[in-house]
């Protein structure tokens, strides 16, 4: 059990650096996917919103072992939602971001 807590601890932090790479030193080569020169948004935008999932993602990881060992499987399915749901409003948001003003 103690290794699925040092797993979890462990993936959250790299998920809270990695946020703090993009969102703060704006390292948006991280963002897979991302291509400068077919970008033509606010890249300080989207920085931000890339860094602040990560965070949230980062967050949740660290929670999840805590979840699963007090409120069971429910805790985990709420977690693999939320991360979806939460990846899919991320792609969304940054499609509006992309879009020429």
């Amino acid at each position: 059990m103690i290794g699925g807590y040092i797993t979890c601890i462990v993936l959250a932090f790299i998920f809270i650096f990695m946020g703090y790479l993009i969102h703060i030193k704006k390292k948006l080569w991280l963002i897979a996917g991302y291509q400068e020169e077919n970008f033509i948004g606010d890249k300080d935008k989207l920085a931000k919103l890339f860094g602040v999932f990560s965070y949230i993602v980062g967050i949740a990881t660290f929670l999840l072992p805590f979840g699963l060992e007090f409120w069971g499987n429910i805790s985990g399915i709420i977690y693999a939602v939320c991360i979806c749901l939460g990846t899919v409003a991320t792609l969304v948001w940054k499609q509006i971001i992309n879009k020429l003003l």
